[in-house]
Order: C-alpha cells, then structure tokens, then sequence
C-alpha cells in the first residue's frame, strides 16, 4: 500500500490522508505511485511533486 494525501481540501480545510492498494509485486513507493497512473517506475517523472 501507498499513504497519499488529497490535495483537495475537505469542507472543514481538512486535507485527508488515504491508503491506496498496489500490486504485491510492488516494492517501492515511487513504483507504487507509478502504477496508479497506469505507467512504470522508470516513465514516472511528474513536474512538480507536494
């Protein structure tokens, strides 16, 4: 699993920690995020990372 944070704020200006699942075959956390946008660890390279 991988912890994130929404970045959108709740109505309360709260911004909600979730845990998302991943293939067990996952081993990093930088991999894991990766898999959520359907692309692998090495073509995971965001702009801006918060």
């Amino acid at each position: 699993m991988i912890e994130v944070v929404n970045r959108t704020p709740e109505p309360d200006g709260s911004f909600p920690t979730c845990h998302l699942r991943v293939p067990p075959h996952v081993r990093a956390a930088r991999e894991g995020v990766a898999w959520t946008f359907g692309l692998d660890e090495a073509d995971y390279r965001p702009e801006r990372e918060t």
